[in-house]
């Protein structure tokens, strides 16, 4: 499962997105790990849904792009919102 190109694109995206993130809006090292990893349950959890949803916008392969972009983004907004 781990080596699946769904995981690989999936969790690239949402590494690069994550960095994007802590260097807008991060304040401090600690912060990249959280959204790191709040970023890839978004982005993950966007997969899913757009999955179950049968939603497909920008699809790259079998990674729902926009739908997962969107959802991780969200979620990282909320953990910096739920932190501060």
């Amino acid at each position: 499962m781990f080596a699946s190109p769904v995981f690989l694109l999936g969790s690239t995206l949402a590494t690069i997105l994550a960095a994007l993130f802590d260097f807008i809006i991060g304040k401090r090292w600690p912060d990249l790990i959280l959204y790191w990893f709040v970023g890839l349950v978004g982005f993950f959890l966007g997969q899913a849904m757009a999955g179950a949803i049968g939603l497909s916008l920008i699809t790259l392969g079998n990674v729902h792009v926009l739908e997962s972009s969107v959802c991780c983004i969200l979620a990282m907004v909320l953990a910096r919102w739920l932190k501060a």
